[in-house]
């Protein structure tokens, strides 16, 4: 099982730089994609003007408690999944003192790192990702088709390059600013530009799909003339 780190960064309101203490609870869930919780995940809770973290683990049921987190203070929480993927974040407020505060969305984890670091696993979908983006390089589709065929990479021989829709869920996942948003969270090196899809247009096979990791638009390009950045990706069977 992997071990999910949630560093929770907080950032003192101008009220309790006037003297407040440790006064305030916070309870929480970890899910994954599906909406399933995520036991024996590790959750570290760090104000920034301490120096020792607070830590709780989720139970069986992807529950997480802090006793002693400042009182009306903001705080961001923040799902590490090793020692540098983290995930999706959440800004929130503490409770008033002497109150808990429950929180109004559980933390999701969507991708967990696989294969000591060099895979992504999409929890949601099963698929699994080369986590560096720009691991396959730039070049047109055909060149891509052939790269994915040959690519052997961290034990695995049958990588493809994703479909349309698959591109299409990660950028979604990325927000505005996919490229950013997902350098953020597990991956590393998203290119902003386009990624090739193994989507040919079926109005005109000359040209392909592709989106765009800069604003998660989709692209139609020739399939020679375009050298767009490649990902690879594989089902698991």
């Amino acid at each position: 099982m992997c071990t999910t780190k949630v560093i929770v960064t907080g950032f003192m309101l101008t009220a309790c730089l006037l003297g407040c203490s440790y006064n305030s609870a916070l309870e929480g869930k970890v899910v994954d994609g599906k909406g399933q919780p995520m036991a024996g995940v590790k959750v570290i809770a760090k104000q920034i003007q301490k120096t020792t973290p607070l830590e709780a683990t989720t139970g069986a049921d992807g529950k997480f408690r802090f006793e002693k987190l400042y009182a009306a203070s903001e705080y961001e929480l923040i799902p590490y999944l090793d020692a540098t993927a983290k995930s999706r974040s959440l800004k929130i407020e503490s409770a008033p003192k002497g109150k808990t505060m429950i929180l109004p969305q559980p933390l999701l984890v969507l991708f967990v790192p696989a294969k000591d670091g060099l895979l992504v696993r999409d929890l949601s979908t099963g698929l699994l990702w080369a986590r560096d983006a720009a691991i396959g390089g730039r070049m047109d589709w055909d060149a891509a088709m052939a790269k994915a065929k040959q690519f052997n990479f961290a034990g695995f021989s049958d990588w493809r390059l994703p479909t349309k829709n698959e591109l299409r869920s990660l950028a979604s996942y990325g927000g505005k600013t996919p490229a950013v948003n997902l350098n953020n969270d597990a991956f590393t090196n998203v290119q902003t530009g386009c990624y090739w899809s193994s989507d040919s247009n079926d109005a005109n096979t000359l040209f392909a799909w592709a989106v765009n990791m800069t604003d998660g638009k989709i692209v139609n390009d020739n399939k020679t003339n375009s050298k767009y950045s490649v990902w690879f990706v594989r089902s698991e069977k």
